[in-house]
């Protein structure tokens, strides 16, 4: 019998990867590199396997060496950017060269465009040329799906900053959006609605168009929605209950707006302290503005001026927490401190003279771009780094509608009050994040989390008391062994933040984004009125 040819055993190992039996195609492509270890497809399919087989390290490796001996072959230079790398890796550069060979090629503009939107930050030329890139890919390719997807998500973004818009739209809560931006986003989510009628399409029209007010336009997305959900399924009552609401136009919108705040100071006593009368006259009368037309902020400006209401709905609550559980990456970018309200600016300068005397450097100014969504408003962060102990930053909020922390703080306490805080961070080589701060409104602990190791301190603890104790558990842990990986850029910085977010939202997910004991903490007296409905909610956000 005679023996297979490096051809036939290459062909082997490629119906072996089409059946999804990636070990036995490797073993194959290993011998054939014995051979032929300059053959670039040997490598790069090699590459494909290792990746297939969840071994990215060594996959990096083999497609690095596929690009060297055929730097010019396109699908390489896809699968090796969409690959990616540590912290420092730009795929920009590889989709560049594609482009170049293959300008019309509708997946690598549509990667190109990709990269280059999540890289532009504030800048609106690179955007632009993002944009003329996804744009291309869409005329070449009018059935790719991701790209709709793609260029729907840019238009919100593009919604949110509705300074210079000539269009506007202003919803209940009196935020405020640029309307074409939101037409052109609905457009785009219509068309991957018809490549790909799933739940999470239909989903985002309906959100859009109700964010236009075309109720009628969002009630029908919610009815395909409905038609596709199993009978069973626990997130059936809260959809049906969306489109109910639809269904009533704005009428209905505002309705469930003002029930939630009238729900606020409901009570099985017919008799009020003048304690509850003040919560009773602020709750009903944002009820009865929002019905009569007017939106939340300005109903809340109007009856209160720059206090807070005095609890959050469950609706809201809720929200929030899976948003906690769901947050982005910081996405840090330097900034002037000018820029900031002076209370952000004292306690940056407070912090500062504190941690110097303990050997702590400024890093910088920055601002965490991505959390500004959740925050509801700019804050300046200062960065600190200590050669031998981690990072610190100090940053002050002043609670304002939307924000997580604005939420929890009117809701536990009454009241709106100024956060400022100095959390330090250890990043140890061995994976696990060391912090320290002072107790704040928040109920939130992540000691369950192995690889997090959180001390909150008294609430009256100075920022140089926190430095300090830090300094005290770092010494302990570096004493048996461990050492630190250092944080000597904002980058770093950046990349530390990131990874500890994403071990935050894993652990939040496996809990059900909260436990019992910090929901508790979180409302009190009222959990037992509340508790079930946040849960609900937040068994119908995450899809439970």
């Amino acid at each position: 019998m005679s023996q297979s040819t490096p051809k036939q055993r290459f062909q082997e190992a490629a119906t072996l990867f089409r059946n999804k039996d990636f070990d036995a195609a490797l073993a194959i492509l290993d011998d054939l590199i014995v051979i032929q270890p300059k053959s670039a497809p040997l490598h790069f399919h090699r590459g494909r396997c290792l990746i297939a087989l969840d071994r990215e390290e060594e996959a990096i490796s083999a497609l690095d060496t596929a690009l060297e001996l055929a730097p010019e072959h396109v699908p390489l230079l896809l699968e090796r950017a969409q690959l990616g790398g540590d912290e420092n890796f730009d795929p920009l550069p590889l989709l560049r060269s594609a482009h170049q060979l293959e300008p019309d090629n509708a997946q690598v503009l549509f990667q190109l465009a990709n990269g280059e939107l999540m890289a532009a930050e504030d800048d609106a030329a690179r955007k632009a040329e993002a944009l003329a890139h996804l744009n291309r890919s869409l005329e070449l390719d009018p059935t790719r799906e991701e790209a709709f997807l793609l260029r729907a998500i840019w238009h919100q973004g593009r919604a949110i900053h509705s300074e210079k818009a000539t269009r506007k739209v202003r919803d209940i809560y009196g935020m405020e959006y640029d309307r074409d931006a939101l037409e052109a986003a609905l457009q785009d989510y219509t068309r991957a609605c018809e490549l790909n009628s799933s739940n999470r399409n239909h989903r985002s029209c309906a959100k859009i168009a109700e964010q236009l007010g075309q109720y009628e336009l969002a009630t029908e997305h919610f009815d395909q929605i409905l038609a596709q959900l199993p009978a069973d399924s626990r997130t059936r009552i809260h959809v049906q209950e969306e489109r109910d609401r639809c269904a009533k136009g704005e009428a209905g919108a505002r309705e469930a707006v003002a029930n939630l705040f009238s729900d606020l100071s409901a009570s099985d006593s017919p008799e009020r302290s003048l304690s509850d009368d003040m919560s009773y006259a602020i709750t009903q009368g944002v009820a009865a503005m929002v019905r009569q037309g007017s939106d939340v902020n300005s109903a809340l400006e109007a009856l209160i001026g720059d206090e807070s209401p005095d609890g959050m709905v469950a609706t809201n609550i809720a929200f929030q927490l899976y948003n906690h559980g769901n947050e982005p990456a910081p996405d840090l970018v330097e900034v002037a401190a000018k820029d900031f309200p002076s209370y952000q600016r004292s306690h940056a300068d407070a912090c500062e003279k504190a941690l110097t005397t303990l050997g702590y450097q400024v890093l910088g100014d920055v601002e965490a771009t991505g959390l500004m969504a959740n925050l509801g408003m700019r804050a300046l962060v200062r960065v600190f780094v200590h050669p031998e102990y981690g990072s610190a930053a100090a940053f002050a909020l002043k609670p304002k509608w939307p924000g997580l922390l604005g939420f929890i703080i009117a809701f536990v306490t009454g009241k709106w009050k100024i956060a400022r805080m100095l959390e330090c961070m250890t990043r140890f080589e061995d994976g696990l994040f060391m912090g320290s701060r002072a107790s704040g409104p928040d109920p939130f602990d992540y000691n369950a989390e192995p690889r997090i190791e959180f001390e909150k301190l008294p609430s009256k603890t100075s920022p140089k008391q926190v430095a300090e104790r830090h300094i005290e558990r770092v010494k302990a842990r570096l004493a048996e062994g461990h050492a630190i990986t250092a944080s000597d850029s904002i980058e770093t910085v950046d990349a530390h933040w990131a990874e500890i977010t994403e071990i935050k939202n894993a652990y939040r997910e496996s809990i059900g984004y909260v436990t019992e004991a910090e929901l508790r903490t979180l409302l009190g007296s009222n959990y037992e009125r509340l508790a079930d409905k946040i849960q609900n909610r937040l068994m119908a956000l995450s899809g439970a």
